[in-house]
């Protein structure tokens, strides 16, 4: 019995000692301390295949980490060059990652083996970047290097984490159907570098790679490429810097929404430069509209006999966008949007930019608005309103300069006498300055010619004083034959002529087959000015009364020319179009501020 005893005993100790062994030898997540945020490495102090080796012979390289690893998506990520007939066995043992292969390598051959973002550690993900492992199966390593930058063909930024490509084969569809036989990834410059490259000629192409395939097969992916091939060998080992987009998709309508009867706002996956053309499909008279079209945008104002039916039918074209599609939206009464409409309201803008027009919703501001609004001295000021305005009564409107007038108040002080308890009375005469505004003569009214909803008003502004506008009731009458039953007004502060400068435009080298588009931006890459120029061999521009501030100036080479920039499309081999940016001024105000550009100077 004692011996059955100390037997099971025995059993039972032997079955602790593996249980803990086991435990031991199992990774898992440590538990607490700071988050980790190092990428597996190779540790030194363990086994791994020699990289770089001449005279290869083995079937397998084995990479040793520092800690426990994991592979993800590894047939995506590894790539082999020159390629393998066979796709290789990848597994990882312990901290160790095993290649293998049962082909017979090619003799007199550098091979070289990316295993792209597949190594991570098993704790946080943390990618190994830029793992490679590289041996000859002859004497010596090819020793050719490729490199170069990518950058962002329409800001000229640096493009970080492309994917710079090298192909033997130089057919035109090898980026869409096939992985490339060399490739590196950019840095935070930009900059690139392929090594180990084999005499050859090869084609190039850069790519952000959505899907991690080493393919373009995305319409959301962007490209860049080299018109032609290039040879390189030792005394040819090129510096490429290619321009990076995304190509153009088809225009289409990808959102819109019925905001009230007769308004319906539309979004485009493109930016538009010319109006498109709206018509109901299912109406049996022409529809009465007006069109608000922003950059990639469209407010449709519809009013008439609309088709007693669930839904309408809108056919939406746009002949220079190649644009032709067909909306349905659910049919609404306009006795119902008689019933619950709002008044028509102003939707100040206190940037007073007027280059955008407000949205369709009612204004939330109040009718009556004694903030004062920033005002331009030179330019209209542009109201915008919650519909479109038909007409106006120039009568009902009026407009109030500011004025400081000198007034004599009288006022009467009592003090009382503490012994006599009597009360005395002083009369204090005194002038002071008070606010009133005066009325002066009206402002020249009207309709901006792009933007239905605004309203100009022209006037010789006086700089450094305050105007009120006021809009009396019944003066307006919008798109669907309402009035504003209220009165209208706003206070304006015109700004000092000292917050503007005046800057001249030299742009010299000149194309005159060419079309181009000339724009000044501001400090936030925002458009101030635009305008367009052809047969020209030199563009002179002098742009007046720009505020204060830092601009820059943008050139596009429209070679399509529809007033736009374009990106490329890589199945017509055309690349984007150029831009140009000059250096930053800052604008000095009643300086002429000169800026000039050499436009035939292009990196």
């Amino acid at each position: 019995m004692k011996q059955q005893y100390d037997t099971l005993n025995f059993i039972s100790a032997i079955g602790l000692f593996f249980f803990v062994l086991i435990s031991c030898a199992e990774p898992s997540m440590p538990q607490g301390g700071p988050k980790d945020i190092k990428a597996p490495a190779l540790n030194k102090k363990r086994y791994s295949t020699p990289n770089k080796s001449t005279n290869f012979r083995d079937n397998q390289i084995i990479l040793t980490f520092d800690e426990w690893i994991k592979i993800q998506a590894a047939y995506s990520q590894l790539i082999i060059s020159p390629p393998l007939e066979n796709k290789p066995d990848l597994k990882v043992i312990n901290k160790s990652l095993v290649l293998k292969w049962k082909e017979v390598l090619k003799d007199s051959t550098t091979y070289t083996i990316n295993f792209g973002d597949a190594v991570r550690d098993i704790t946080e993900n943390n990618i190994t970047q830029n793992l490679k492992f590289v041996f000859s199966t002859g004497p010596f390593l090819d020793s050719l290097s490729c490199s170069g930058q990518i950058v962002d063909a329409e800001t000229g930024d640096p493009v970080e984490g492309a994917l710079v490509m090298l192909y033997q084969n130089l057919e035109d569809s090898i980026p869409l159907s096939q992985k490339p036989y060399y490739f590196s990834k950019t840095d935070e410059q930009g900059a690139f570098e392929i090594e180990n490259i084999q005499d050859n000629r090869y084609r190039i192409f850069a790519l952000l790679d959505k899907n991690s395939d080493y393919i373009y097969n995305l319409t959301d992916e962007k490209i860049a490429f080299l018109d032609s091939s290039f040879l390189m060998n030792d005394s040819l080992q090129p510096f490429v810097k290619l321009s990076m987009f995304n190509e153009r998709e088809q225009t289409i309508v990808f959102g819109y929404k019925m905001i009230h009867f007769g308004c319906l706002k539309l979004n485009f996956n493109n930016h538009i430069e010319t109006k498109s053309e709206i018509s109901l499909i299912n109406g049996t008279q022409p529809l009465d509209y007006i069109v608000d079209q922003g950059d990639d945008t469209l407010t449709l104002w519809f009013d008439g006999n609309m088709p007693d039916v669930d839904n309408w039918l809108f056919l939406v074209e746009n002949k220079e966008e190649n644009l032709l599609d067909t909306i349905k939206v659910n049919s609404q009464k306009r006795s119902v949007f008689e019933e619950f409409v709002q008044d028509l309201t102003w939707c100040p803008n206190r940037d007073n930019n007027q280059n955008k027009a407000n949205a369709a919703l009612p204004s939330s501001r109040p009718k009556q608005d004694t903030t004062p609004l920033k005002q331009h001295p030179f330019n209209p000021l542009g109201l915008y309103f919650s519909r479109p305005v038909q007409q106006f009564d120039s009568a009902g409107i009026l407009l109030f300069i500011d004025t400081l007038l000198s007034v004599t108040e009288f006022s009467v002080a009592e003090s009382l006498d503490s012994l006599t308890d009597e009360i005395s009375r002083d009369t204090i005469i005194k002038t002071v300055l008070k606010d009133t505004f005066l009325k002066v003569d009206p402002p020249r009214i009207s309709i901006a010619p792009k933007v239905a909803t605004q309203l100009n008003f022209s006037y010789k502004w006086k700089q450094n004083r305050q105007y009120k506008i006021m809009i009396l009731p019944d003066a307006l009458t919008d798109f669907f034959g309402f009035v504003n039953r209220d009165t209208l007004s706003g206070i304006y502060s015109v700004n000092d002529i000292g917050e503007y400068g005046t800057v001249s435009i030299n742009v010299i080298n000149v194309d005159s087959s060419m079309q181009y588009i000339v724009q000044l931006l501001d400090s936030k890459a925002e458009i101030v000015h635009q305008n367009v120029f052809r047969d020209s061999t030199s563009i002179n521009i002098l742009y007046e009364n720009i505020k204060t501030g830092s601009y820059s100036l943008k050139i596009i080479h429209d070679q399509i020319p529809n007033k736009r920039w374009d990106p490329g499309l890589y199945t017509e081999k055309r690349q984007a179009e150029i831009i140009s940016v000059s250096k930053t001024i800052v604008l000095k105000p009643g300086w002429e501020n000169f800026m000039e550009m050499d436009i035939g100077k292009v990196d």
